[in-house]
């Protein structure tokens, strides 16, 4: 279009090399564009390595990436710096996270629990304004050790490989207890 190189490289603010190469492509071949599909270094974990990392991660997740990238490199595929299976575990979605704590529940609690609803399921608001509602909390003075961390994708907060069951009376504590109707 009568440019030059250098008020190309000014306006459109990338590197002479660049200008200069496309400028000379088009001219050697006629093509505005050129599709560079395999510029740069090629990846070293290709798909299929990248859905062995899940499964090892989602089979163990409580693992540290020492671990993890011990067993990965254990396997038959290409061995793997740390880094690199780090940074493709975030690229995946996965982020080491604290597991959600749950109250321990047993299939009798949980077989309980329903009944209880069965029973209730009919219930208008009048019946409900009968019932007082109380509710107690325990304060806990010192946090517990060894909560650990867990990979863990953002849908996988309540996976049951992801939480950290806890039980009562794990230290000292404060009890309070309140009601209202």
């Amino acid at each position: 279009m009568g440019h030059t190189i250098s008020e190309v490289e000014m306006k459109f603010e990338f590197s002479r090399t660049t200008v200069s190469r496309v400028c000379r492509e088009y001219w050697e071949s006629g093509k505005t564009s050129h599709l560079r599909h395999h510029c740069g270094r090629e990846k070293i974990m290709q798909e299929r390595n990248q859905r062995r990392l899940t499964r090892i991660i989602k089979r163990y997740r409580r693992a540290i990436l020492p671990q993890i990238a011990a067993d990965f490199n254990a396997g038959p595929s290409t061995s793997v710096s740390l880094r690199t299976i780090q940074q493709n575990i975030i690229d995946m979605g996965f982020r080491s996270r604290r597991p959600t704590r749950v109250p321990l529940m047993t299939a009798r609690h949980k077989a309980l629990r329903l009944a209880w609803a069965c029973q209730h399921r009919h219930w208008t608001v009048d019946d409900w304004k009968h019932v007082a509602w109380s509710d107690e909390s325990r304060f806990q003075l010192y946090l517990p050790d060894g909560r650990g961390r867990v990979w863990i994708q953002p849908h996988e907060s309540m996976d049951p490989a992801c939480q950290q069951e806890t039980v009562p009376a794990g230290g000292g504590s404060v009890m309070v207890w309140g009601v209202c109707s």
